[in-house]
């Protein structure tokens, strides 16, 4: 069972280091308040999309997974909005005008894409003076070749770049965007949100290939966290 479709079953509505709550910090952090108009990629089951739906903003959240897009629409209806515009497609390809957003959001989206090409995307549908708010994975130390093709394996990623190899590619696309710190990849909150434990289908667990999937992820990552770090990447259009 590949990586995305594992998600989709269990129904994760956080997956990337940090959870929920880092989510909310890196918005506090950098979200302009104001009108906005905010495209979540890879929205996932919506919890992002409709935290950002409850704080006022005009919200477009995209997914290329069916199951996925499917979930998250069926949590805006039971948590009442019905104004966020949910679209199937690809990051790479972007089915949105020019100049269209305020503001573009990621979290652990943009490492599973051929990046260069997506940001070139986020840049083009931002407004001038828009903002690219994108939490991502971060190689920290060199990996012992053997595990590290085994995650791009897993995973499907091209590549998983330093922090050193991240920032070129900001600036070569035209954003203007400062160094971040590095977060910790274990930096999981140690106290869970009881509302993604109730997002999960707990049905699935007693799936075989879904257990297995789990604990790939945990033999491939989570033992091997020393290796990697976590990076809120704010960049603005100029």
């Amino acid at each position: 069972m590949e990586y995305m479709d594992l998600l989709s079953r269990l129904g994760v509505s956080s997956a990337h280091p940090g959870g929920f709550q880092a989510t909310q910090r890196l918005l506090e952090k950098a979200l302009k308040p104001g009108d906005l108009h905010i495209l979540e990629v890879g929205c996932g089951t919506g919890k992002t999309a409709c935290y950002l739906r409850s704080q006022g903003y005009r919200v477009t959240a995209l997914d290329q997974h069916p199951v996925m897009l499917e979930k998250a629409k069926q949590r805006a209806e039971k948590e009442g909005w019905t104004d966020i515009e949910w679209v199937q497609g690809s990051v790479e390809e972007l089915p949105f005008e020019e100049g269209t957003f305020d503001a573009v959001y990621a979290e652990s989206v943009t490492i599973f894409t051929d990046v260069p090409k997506s940001l070139s995307e986020y840049y083009r549908v931002l407004k001038p003076g828009g903002r690219l708010l994108d939490r991502e994975l971060v190689l920290y130390t060199p990996i012992p070749d053997s595990i590290y093709n085994e995650i791009k394996d897993y995973f499907k990623f091209d590549k998983i770049l330093s922090l050193d190899e991240w920032m070129p590619l900001f600036d070569q696309t035209g954003f203007s965007c400062d160094r971040p710190s590095f977060d910790s990849f274990s930096s999981h909150e140690r106290a869970i949100d009881p509302t993604e434990i109730q997002d999960l289908d707990i049905s699935a667990l007693f799936d075989m290939e879904v257990v297995e999937g789990i604990v790939k992820y945990s033999d491939l990552m989570l033992a091997q966290e020393q290796y990697f770090r976590v990076c809120d990447f704010v960049a603005e259009k100029s």
